[in-house]
């Protein structure tokens, strides 16, 4: 876990926003204050007291105000009661993860760290030694997956977010019945799996492709904001799904928004599935932190989401 990541430690606690995390003691300002400690003055101490607790007040809230982000998510996610969420704090956290292909899943220093063998530095026709990671637990129909992400190097490689995965025919994603997967591509957008998927980053391509499965159809291209920082931060990925409508943001600001009717591209992925991380092997190693899933509550996303810039 980094420090300059919001997470609670406690499942059980509400989860603060995202956007609080830059919300620091410094921001009030009083560090150095010194307050009166005569007893004489116990009525300048009590003013001066009154007085500290009134600013520091008005000064959490403008720093909340500083830190929201440029454009706001949805109103229906229910931040109190995550479904999941993992700050990968030990090696326990592993055992909600099932790893297929690739080289190695770790957690070090409060990170999930996926990596592949790195035998190439750019897409080379499939090959390589890919990899996709399973999330064990089922997730619901419609939710807002976040998490903190860092590339080894943000300008090469892939990784993309499966969602609301099943089987042709409803089967769990670990159904003993449908074929042993290694991290090939093929065998997770036209194979025996239906699901959406999500190429959220691409280094070279600069570029987010929304596709629908089975059939590796593209329903929607927008931006890669993770491609274009040339800074060595984590970037916070947010992935919103509410019946047809699918949307991608990264640090706060839409992406990618696509609305499946349901009609263009066959039925809507609407059933509780299984979410998966994946990697091409030019990606290398891959730094995930702060994971968690919210469920939606039973009203409407907004009517209308900010553009994305084109």
């Amino acid at each position: 876990m980094h420090l300059n990541n919001y997470v609670s430690p406690d499942f059980g606690q509400p989860q603060m926003q995202p956007w609080l995390k830059n919300v620091t003691p410094a921001h009030y300002g009083f560090d150095n204050i010194l307050l009166a400690t005569n007893p004489l003055k116990g009525m300048v101490n009590s003013f001066l007291r009154l007085l500290v607790l009134f600013v520091m007040h008005h000064s959490f809230a403008e720093s909340i105000a500083a830190n929201k982000p440029e454009a706001d998510l949805p109103t229906n996610i229910d931040w109190e009661h995550p479904v999941y969420r993992s700050g990968f704090d030990s090696d326990d956290a592993l055992q909600d993860w099932l790893l297929e292909g690739g080289k190695d899943m770790r957690v070090e220093e409060g990170s999930l760290v996926l990596e592949s063998e790195g035998e190439y530095t750019r897409p080379v026709g499939g090959q390589g030694n890919h990899l996709v990671a399973w999330l064990k637990p089922e997730m619901p129909a419609n939710f807002y997956l976040e998490f903190d992400f860092r590339p080894e190097k943000k300008q090469q490689g892939l990784a993309i977010i499966f969602f609301n995965a099943r089987g042709l025919h409803g089967e769990s994603v670990f159904d003993a019945s449908l074929k042993k997967r290694k991290g090939n591509f093929k065998q997770y957008h036209s194979g025996d799996l239906n699901n959406y998927h999500i190429s959220y980053w691409s280094g070279a391509r600069a570029g987010s492709n929304l596709r629908k499965n089975k059939g590796f159809q593209l329903v929607a291209s927008g931006e890669d904001p993770i491609s274009a920082d040339t800074t060595d931060s984590f970037n916070r990925v947010g992935l919103y799904k509410d019946g047809g409508v699918i949307r991608y943001y990264v640090d706060g600001k839409l992406a990618l928004e696509f609305v499946d009717d349901g009609k263009a591209y066959g039925q809507i992925w609407d059933n509780p599935g299984w979410i998966a991380l994946r990697q091409m092997d030019h990606a290398h190693l891959c730094q995930y932190d702060n994971l968690t899933v919210y469920p939606l509550r039973n009203e409407s996303p907004d009517p209308q989401a900010p553009e994305v810039s084109k």
